[in-house]
């Protein structure tokens, strides 16, 4: 059975971007986004929520816990997978 990989020009800069810091800051508070009421935020960036949308659609994040109203999302393998495939991260 042959696994399903991610194709390359999938993800806009900006998403690319995103999965770059949250990869970068993976063990802090600043390396997963927290989405509440219509707006995420990135450490202090705010992220539109299209967009945390689209990396969800594709698979690069996932939710990591939901308390409270708010939701914690971080980069999965498949968002590390992506930065590879785009030469970003060995």
């Amino acid at each position: 059975m042959e696994l399903i990989k991610p194709q390359k020009g999938i993800l806009t800069k900006r998403q690319i971007e995103i999965l770059k810091i949250m990869y970068d800051n993976e063990n802090t508070d600043d390396g997963e986004i927290v989405y509440d009421k219509g707006i995420g935020y990135l450490g202090l960036q705010a992220i539109a929520p299209r967009t945390i949308f689209a990396l969800l659609r594709v698979c690069c994040i996932s939710l990591d816990q939901y308390g409270g109203g708010l939701e914690h999302y971080h980069i999965n393998g498949t968002g590390k997978d992506f930065l590879r495939m785009e030469n970003i991260i060995k």
